[in-house]
């Protein structure tokens, strides 16, 4: 009875003091998303039932400020239709630093990355899935900066594929967020 007694209050006493994470309050659009989120950690799966966009609203936590958010995605193309293009686009938090892009099927062409938007472009197109940053422990993370945030502060990360017609205009819209950032350091 005692031993039961005890590992019942080390339970208790673990999750009470179980490390905070960034927290997924919210998605919207139509495709399914898996949360695997960890302190210094936003991790998830986008599984694409269409290409339509999805949105994704964190809330950081105090274990999150520790350095820069390492952030990874594994995307699943469920449509069966061609994923040439891709982008995630952030809001209230910044890229830190770049990481890798991988495709089992496919090559990447390039990546695009500015301090709020980083666009996939693959030399075939996409049928499966891809990983952006170390999902499957092949490749290295993206980071988030986490520099000025505080606990509470929230953050969005937008996954689309960008129609056809307004793919020309991602280049650009990465090029303004470079030459933003890179203001924004000669001001600091």
């Amino acid at each position: 009875m005692n031993i039961a007694k005890l590992l019942s209050f080390a339970a208790a006493l673990t999750l009470s003091c179980a490390a905070n994470a960034a927290v997924l309050t919210s998605t919207t659009g139509s495709n399914t998303v898996d949360d695997y989120s960890a302190p210094g950690l936003v991790s998830f799966d986008l599984d694409l039932q269409n290409f339509s966009t999805t949105t994704l609203n964190f809330v950081l936590e105090a274990d999150d400020l520790q350095g820069p958010l390492s952030f990874n995605a594994l995307v699943r193309n469920l449509t069966g239709a061609d994923l040439s293009r891709f982008t995630f686009s952030l809001q209230g938090i910044r890229f830190g630093a770049a990481g890798s892009v991988a495709s089992d099927f496919t090559t990447v062409r390039a990546v695009n990355a500015g301090a709020l938007a980083a666009a996939i472009d693959f030399s075939t197109p996409v049928y499966t899935e891809f990983q952006f940053g170390n999902v499957l422990g092949n490749g290295r993370d993206w980071l988030l900066d986490t520099a000025g945030l505080r606990a509470g502060d929230r953050f969005t990360i937008t996954a689309a594929v960008p129609e056809p017609s307004s793919a020309a205009l991602v280049l650009p819209m990465l090029c303004m967020a470079g030459l933003m950032a890179a203001r924004r350091r000669r001001k600091d």
